[in-house]
């Protein structure tokens, strides 16, 4: 069981959380997504645009001028991407945001149509997955105001150990908080910093966890939450504090 919930964590999600969505007040979208054959085709493309305007990013279709700043620093932007997932007799779409450096930051969650006519079903399949931003309670926080250029930046180190951000050995009860996001959570620290995304499984004491580069489970044994995980082929379980 942990060997095939594990697999899911490696190979189903490629989620990081290199930056929460708030951080950006930009967004980009593209003239036309992968799985369509022509630009704004079904009004795909203006339909995410108004999506993002409607949740507050300030936001720019790929084709059109560019604001310097975001002209000049590519970092400034979340880009905007629509994902088809190739179903029979279905129609399934997402809609995810990445960073200047191609990393997920965020993802919907998958919306569905059984609608035969095209048009009906990517509108239907798209308002569907765009439900998930009603639960994303975006704000726009300034916390990208330092972006640089990602050839100048290095990469944001990672925290090896969950535990390991604020235990303190006089106060062992430090605990992180669960935040909802689409398909899950999202814990905080105190300061708050998003350490981690927790996504839903079937069942309800195990997530999949994903922190960094880091991909494993999130489980509870004899009450407690552990995040569990393969580093250098050995199986490594490191206690988490949660408040849900």
């Amino acid at each position: 069981m942990k060997k095939y919930l594990l697999l899911i964590a490696f190979f189903v999600f490629s989620t990081t959380i290199a930056q929460s969505v708030n951080d950006y007040k930009y967004v980009v979208v593209p003239s036309k997504f992968d799985f369509l054959k022509e630009p704004n085709k079904y009004n795909m493309n203006s339909l995410t645009k108004m999506l993002f305007q409607k949740y507050g990013f300030e936001v720019f279709m790929m084709d059109e001028a560019l604001p310097t700043e975001i002209a000049n620093n590519r970092c400034k932007a979340l880009f905007a991407d629509v994902i088809e997932d190739k179903a029979l007799l279905t129609t399934k779409l997402k809609i995810i945001l990445k960073d200047c450096k191609d990393k997920v930051v965020y993802e919907t969650a998958v919306g569905k149509s059984k609608e035969k006519d095209f048009a009906k079903a990517y509108t239907q399949s798209f308002r569907e997955a765009a439900q998930s931003f009603e639960t994303l309670n975006y704000k726009y926080n300034g916390g990208n105001e330092l972006a640089s250029n990602p050839e100048e930046k290095p990469e944001p180190k990672q925290e090896s150990k969950i535990y390991s951000l604020e235990t303190n050995p006089e106060n062992p009860e430090v605990f992180f908080f669960a935040q909802p996001i689409a398909n899950g959570f999202q814990i905080v620290n105190s300061e708050p910093r998003v350490i981690m995304r927790l996504f839903k499984t079937s069942q309800n004491n195990v997530f999949i966890g994903v922190r960094g580069d880091e991909k494993g489970v999130v489980i509870t044994k004899n009450g407690k939450w552990f995040f569990e995980n393969y580093v250098d082929g050995k199986l490594v379980s490191e206690p988490i504090n949660i408040r849900f």
